[in-house]
C-alpha cells in the first residue's frame, strides 16, 4: 500500500491512500476491515486511475463521526472529494462501503461516473430471505452488534479470536489472508474505543435502511453488482435492481467466500476492468 495520509473534512481527520494517474477511483472497504484489503489490485487499478482508498471514519480508527447512518458518512466522503477536487468519479466499495457507497450515489449521482458494490447487506435493499434465521450464519452480527455497549463489553482482550472467526467462516479461498493481514485487522479494531465505533454502523442500520428507502428516484448510473458465491451471490444485483432505472450488471464470483479482493483479485480485476472500460 502507498503511505498512508490524512485530510481534515469538516473537521474529521480522513485516512487515505492515493496511488496512480488517470480518472478519480474512491475505494470504500467494509467491516473488520481497512483500506488495506485493496491491497492485492490496487497495482493494476493505478495504472489505469487515479485511486483513493479511504478509511471510513471510524472504522478501523479513532475518527468517528458523531453518527454512524450512511447518510452522515456518504456526506463526509463527498465532503473529502470536494476537498481534493474530485469530481466525475468511479466508486467501488465492500460490504459496510458498500452501504455508505450506495446512500452517496442516491444522495450525489451527478458527482458518478458509475458504482460498483461487492458483497454487502445494503440498508432497505436486500432481499427479505437475507435476514432470515437460515441464514443466521452470515448474518447474525447484524443483531449482535446493534446492542447498545454489550459487543465491546464482551469482546474487549479478544479481538483477535472474535475477528478469527470471521476471516476463518465467511473465506473459501482459507489462504488468503495470512496471520500478518489478520494481526493488521485486530490491531485496527483493538480496544473499546474502536470496537464501538466500528459498531455503530450496525447501530445505524435502521435509519440508514429508512434513509434509503425515502429516495424517490431512481438511478441512471451505470451499477456493477458483484456478489461471492459463498456469501451474497446474486442478491447483490438484486438489491440494485430496487433503484436502478435500467438494468444492473450483476455477477457472482465462483469459489469464494465474503472477502471478494483478497480471496479472488485477479476474478475481481477482469471484472471491473470490463466494466469500467
Amino acid at each position: 500500500m502507498p503511505e498512508p495520509q490524512v485530510a481534515v473534512v469538516t473537521g474529521i481527520p480522513v485516512t487515505y491512500y492515493e496511488a496512480g494517474s488517470g480518472a478519480p477511483l474512491i475505494l470504500l472497504h467494509g467491516w473488520p476491515q481497512t483500506s488495506y484489503i485493496w491491497r492485492k489490485i490496487l497495482p493494476q487499478l493505478q495504472e489505469k486511475f487515479h485511486v483513493f482508498a479511504i478509511d471510513l471514519p471510524g472504522m478501523g480508527n479513532e475518527n468517528a463521526l458523531p453518527t454512524a447512518d450512511t447518510r452522515t458518512v456518504a456526506g463526509l466522503i463527498h465532503s473529502f472529494c470536494s476537498e481534493l477536487k474530485l469530481d466525475n468519479i468511479y466508486l467501488m466499495a465492500h460490504d459496510i462501503g458498500a452501504w455508505v457507497a450506495v446512500t452517496y450515489v442516491l444522495e450525489y449521482e451527478k458527482s458518478l461516473r458509475s458504482l460498483i458494490v461487492l458483497d454487502g447487506g445494503i440498508p432497505g435493499l436486500m432481499p427479505d430471505a437475507v435476514f432470515m434465521p437460515a441464514n443466521a450464519q452470515k448474518i447474525w452480527q447484524f443483531y449482535f452488534h446493534a446492542i447498545d455497549g454489550m459487543p465491546e463489553f464482551l469482546i474487549e482482550g479478544k479481538e483477535r479470536e472474535y475477528l478469527n472467526w470471521y476471516f476463518m467462516k465467511k473465506t473459501t479461498v482459507k489462504n488468503a489472508l495470512t496471520e500478518a493481514d489478520i494481526d493488521l485487522y485486530v490491531q485496527a479494531y483493538t480496544g473499546k474505543e474502536r470496537l464501538r465505533n466500528g459498531f455503530d454502523y450496525y447501530r445505524a442500520f435502521a435509519e440508514s435502511a429508512a434513509q434509503n428507502s425515502s429516495y424517490q428516484h431512481k438511478l441512471t448510473t451505470p451499477i456493477l453488482a458483484i456478489g461471492a458465491e459463498n456469501s451474497q451471490g446474486m442478491n447483490m444485483g438484486i438489491a440494485m435492481q430496487k433503484i436502478a432505472a435500467s438494468a444492473v450488471s450483476s455477477i457472482s464470483i465462483p469459489e469464494c467466500g465474503h472477502y471478494i479482493a483478497e480471496e479472488q483479485p485477479e476474478a475481481l480485476l477482469k471484472i471491473i476492468s470490463e466494466f469500467l472500460t
